[in-house]
């Protein structure tokens, strides 16, 4: 009998001793991988519609070119920029250009594609610090102190899928941006 109950205890115990191996991830079960059609369905959906955007801006830049004479050229984030008169460049030759680590005082008046104004704010941003929509952060990077300039963006470059109490999701807008005085530079011009 002594026997017999030392054989099941070293049966058990060394049964209980054995590692289980961790479970796989679901999607793992069956051998193949599973997409999520849901995310690949959106993805397919803001690239269609971020393409309907390029188009829409492209006539509307086209447009504003031959009925008003200012030039837009497209900006590397999708906007498009209006351009600077010869006048406009030989004014702001002189003038001073947003830095690394500078705030600086911008106006931001933002507009439905039918005019109708939807945001007027003027604060204090540090640049290059992404506090501003993309498009702006790229149009302000080669303004120059007072200067002012148009940009026709695509609703990923300004307010983008969420919007915000004036702007509707997937909205795309004109933003007329004004670039004031520098308020902070962390190495003055000497």
């Amino acid at each position: 009998m002594r026997q017999l109950l030392g054989i099941i205890a070293i049966v058990l115990a060394v049964s209980g001793c054995h590692r289980t191996s961790p479970q796989s991830p679901s999607q793992r079960s069956s051998g193949t991988p599973q997409s999520d059609s849901t995310l690949i369905a959106l993805m397919e959906v803001n690239r269609r519609m971020a393409s309907e955007a390029d188009k829409l801006l492209l006539h509307m830049a086209d447009s504003l070119t031959r009925t008003t004479g200012v030039v837009y050229a497209q900006m590397s984030c999708g906007g498009w920029k209006s351009k600077r008169t010869p006048e406009e460049r030989d004014k702001a030759m002189y003038a001073k250009t947003p830095g690394r680590q500078e705030k600086w005082r911008v106006r931001i008046k933002t507009f439905h594609l039918d005019g109708r104004l939807a945001t007027d704010t003027e604060s204090e941003y540090a640049v290059r610090r992404y506090e501003l929509p993309i498009v702006v952060e790229e149009a302000i990077e080669d303004m120059h102190s007072g200067e002012h300039t148009t940009v026709l963006s695509p609703w990923y470059c300004a307010y983008g899928v969420h919007g915000n109490d004036f702007i509707a999701p997937y909205e795309n807008v004109i933003i007329e941006v004004i670039l004031g005085e520098c308020t902070f530079a962390p190495f003055p011009d000497k």
